[in-house]
């Protein structure tokens, strides 16, 4: 019995670690941040700046592309999404590139500028998020994006 207790338990760490982490999901410049419906009781963040994606449950990534990501507040972990979001605010303007959530949980979609914002996808925490080295190639990527 204390083996399969032993088995369970590993098993069921090792699919949280899984769950957790992974390739980072979203490298991105931002510009801006704006909290909906306010900034009080955010339910949606709308991120407007330069991104590379991950493919989703890889690491193979676009290129960048400029517009923005709308993403809603995740059932489980609003709190410490809250703090990210915070976070995302403090660094919008700065020129510091950033990662966000992991390619095995978090799926999100950069929207053309001019796009209305309606069906948001989730954020996911996955890596949490991560301040990129301005020499780590796709932040280079990122920094040096020209609109075309």
């Amino acid at each position: 019995m204390k083996v399969i207790v032993i088995c369970v338990t590993a098993v069921l760490a090792v699919g949280l670690c899984l769950r957790a982490s992974g390739p980072i999901a979203v490298y991105a410049l931002v510009d801006k941040v704006t909290f909906e419906p306010n900034v009080d009781k955010p339910e949606r963040i709308r991120i407007a700046g330069v991104f590379i994606t991950a493919a989703e449950r890889s690491d193979v990534y676009s290129g960048p592309q400029r517009g923005y990501l709308y993403l809603a507040l995740p059932a489980r972990g609003s709190d410490l999404a809250l703090r990210e979001w915070a976070d995302l605010k403090s660094v919008a303007g700065t020129r510091q590139v950033v990662g966000m959530g992991s390619s095995w949980v978090m799926k999100a979609r950069v929207r053309k500028d001019d796009e209305e914002a309606k069906g948001p996808d989730e954020y996911s925490m996955g890596n949490g998020l991560v301040k990129v080295n301005a020499d780590q190639p796709r932040a280079k990527a990122l920094l040096e994006y020209k609109d075309r």
